[in-house]
C-alpha cells in the first residue's frame, strides 16, 4: 500500500517522457528548446530530473538580482531603493554595503553643489530629493536587518523621560558632571598664535629696519584671505600645530554628533574634521565650519516647511546638536568646544517663535532645553560606549560614511547592544515639592515585576508611563488649588 503512490507517480513520469520524445521527434524546434533547457535525462528516475532545474533557476536569479541591484545602484539610486525593499534576501556583502553609502555621499553632494543654499540659519539641511531618497534607503536597510541600532530611540525610550524640566543640580546629579564642565571653554590658541606672530613682526622690524606697520597690515590682509577664501585652513593648521590635542577632541566631538543622529533615526550623510575637507565639501564649505557631521531629519525638514514644528522633532535636533559637547566632556571632563554649537541651538530656537511680545522659546526656556538635550546625549552616549569607540576608531583612520556606520553596527553585534527597550529614567515632579526627582523606574514598573514571575524584563508601555505622569501632574494641580483656597478663605 505504501508503495501504491510511488509506482503511479513513476507512471505518470514515464507517460510525460513519451509525450515529450514523441513532441521532439516531430518538432525540431521544440527538440532544441528541450536540449537547452532540461538537463540530461536518466532513463527509468521518476520526476528526479526537475530538481537540479528549480536549484539552478534560484541560483541563478539570486545572481541575476544582485547584478541587477549593483547597475540600478550605479544608474538609478530611486529604483535601487526599490528594488531592495522587493528583494529581501538579496545578499548585502561588505563591498555592496560601502557602495550603497559611497552613492548616499556623491548624492547628497552633488545636490548641495547644484542647489542654492536654503539652509535655517545654515544649520538644518534642506529638503532635496536626493536625501528624501537617502532616509528611504536607510530605512530599507533597517527593515531588512542591515542596520540594527538605527533609529533604536526614539520619543517613546528618550533615556531620560518625563518632564523636561532640568535643573542645573538635576543635571549634575544624573551624570556626575559639573556644570563647568558642560560649559565650552573657547581656545586660546589663536590668541597665543597672534600674539607669537607679532613678537616675531616686532624682532623683524627693530633688527631689520621693516615698517612695523607694513607688516601688521600684511598679517591682517593675509588673516582675512585665509578666513575668506580658505575657510580658515591655514590658522586651524597653526592651532594645531601648537596645540596636537585639538584634532583628537574635535574627532570625539563629532563622532558624538555622528552617533545620536544614528541612534535618533536621522540619516548622516557625510562629516568633515578639518578646514581643508570643509572646503572640498560643497554641503559644509557654504557653511562656515571647520570640522562637522551633516545629518538629514525628513520629518523636521517638512515640519518647516508647513510652520508646523513638533516638540519630538524639536527634541530630536536639541539632543543631535548637544552630542558634541556631551563627547568632549565625557572624554576630558571639559567642554573645549562646542560653543557654535550653543549658538546653532539659540538660533533655530529662536527662529521658532511667533511674532509676539512673549515668546515661547525666552532665555529661561532655551538655557532648560539645552540641559535637557545634553542630559539625554549624555546618557546615549554611555549606554552605546562601545559603538561610540569604535565610531571614533573609523573616524580617526579617515573612514568612508559605509566604513563608520559598520563599525557602529559591528561593534553593536560584537556587545549585543540593543535598541532601548524602556527609558533609562524618568524625571517626576513630586506633589507638593517645588523641585524634580530622577528615578530610574516607576512605581507601576515594580509591581509589575512582583506580579509576574514569567515575564521578566517586563516592556514599560509609553502610554501607561504618560498616564502615570499625567495623574500626578493632575494631583499636584489639585494640592496646588486647595492651598490657594485656603489662603483666600
Amino acid at each position: 500500500m505504501r508503495t501504491q503512490p510511488h509506482c503511479r507517480i513513476s507512471a505518470r513520469a514515464r507517460k510525460f517522457a513519451v509525450v515529450v520524445n514523441v513532441v521532439a521527434i516531430l518538432s525540431p524546434a521544440w527538440s532544441f528548446v528541450c536540449q537547452r533547457s532540461l538537463p540530461a535525462r536518466t532513463p527509468n528516475r521518476g520526476v528526479s530530473f526537475y530538481r537540479p532545474i528549480l536549484f539552478s533557476s534560484v541560483k541563478d536569479a539570486t545572481e541575476t538580482d544582485e547584478a541587477t541591484f549593483d547597475e540600478l545602484l550605479a544608474d538609478n539610486f530611486e529604483r535601487s531603493i526599490q528594488f531592495l525593499e522587493s528583494h529581501p534576501t538579496l545578499n548585502m556583502t561588505r563591498d555592496r554595503f560601502q557602495r550603497i553609502f559611497d552613492a548616499i555621499e556623491d548624492r547628497t553632494r552633488a545636490a548641495e553643489e547644484h542647489a542654492s543654499n536654503t539652509r535655517m540659519e545654515q544649520e538644518v539641511p534642506m529638503l532635496s530629493k536626493s536625501r528624501v531618497e537617502m532616509t528611504q534607503m536607510y530605512q530599507a536597510l533597517k527593515d531588512q536587518g542591515h542596520l540594527r541600532l538605527f533609529g533604536s530611540i526614539n520619543r517613546d525610550n528618550m533615556p531620560a523621560s518625563g518632564s523636561h524640566t532640568v535643573r542645573p543640580s538635576l543635571l549634575e546629579e544624573i551624570t556626575l558632571l559639573s556644570m563647568r564642565s558642560l560649559t565650552p571653554k573657547p581656545s586660546n590658541t589663536l590668541l597665543y598664535a597672534g600674539v607669537a606672530v607679532a613678537t616675531v613682526e616686532a624682532i623683524l622690524s627693530i633688527t631689520q629696519g621693516w615698517d612695523i606697520n607694513l607688516l601688521f597690515f600684511a598679517s591682517l590682509i593675509a588673516a582675512l584671505g585665509d578666513r575668506i577664501l580658505l575657510n580658515g585652513a591655514i590658522s586651524e593648521t597653526v592651532a594645531k600645530t601648537l596645540s596636537p590635542e585639538t584634532q583628537p577632541k574635535i574627532t570625539r566631538h563629532e563622532a558624538g554628533h555622528f552617533l545620536c543622529a544614528y541612534l535618533l533615526g536621522c540619516p548622516v550623510e557625510g562629516y568633515v574634521l578639518s578646514a581643508w575637507a570643509a572646503l572640498q565639501d560643497p554641503r559644509f564649505g557654504n557653511r562656515g565650519v571647520s570640522a562637522g557631521t551633516s545629518f538629514f531629519d525628513q520629518d523636521l525638514s517638512n515640519q518647516i516647511a508647513k510652520a508646523e514644528i513638533k516638540k519630538s522633532s524639536i527634541d530630536r535636533y536639541s539632543v543631535i546638536v548637544m552630542a558634541g559637547i556631551a563627547a568632549e566632556a565625557l572624554n576630558y571632563g571639559q567642554a573645549d568646544g562646542g560653543a557654535g554649537d550653543e549658538l546653532a541651538l539659540i538660533s533655530f530656537l529662536s527662529n521658532l517663535n511667533p511674532s509676539s511680545k512673549n515668546p515661547t522659546w525666552n532665555d529661561l526656556a532655551i538655557r532648560n532645553q539645552a540641559r535637557y538635550a545634553v542630559l539625554n546625549a549624555i546618557l546615549m552616549l554611555r549606554e552605546y560606549q562601545e559603538c561610540y569607540d569604535a565610531l571614533v576608531d573609523a573616524l580617526e583612520r579617515g573612514g568612508t560614511l559605509g566604513e563608520c556606520i559598520h563599525a557602529i553596527e559591528n561593534a553593536g553585534r560584537t556587545y549585543k547592544k540593543e535598541p532601548l527597550r524602556k527609558p533609562l529614567g524618568y524625571i517626576l515632579e513630586q506633589p507638593g515639592e517645588t523641585e524634580e526627582v530622577w528615578v530610574t523606574s516607576l512605581p507601576t514598573e515594580g509591581q509589575k515585576e512582583e506580579s509576574s514571575d514569567n515575564e521578566p524584563d517586563a516592556i514599560v508601555d509609553p502610554e501607561e508611563s504618560l498616564e502615570n505622569l499625567r495623574s500626578l501632574a493632575t494631583k499636584r494641580i489639585k494640592d496646588l488649588d486647595d492651598k490657594l483656597k485656603e489662603i483666600n478663605s
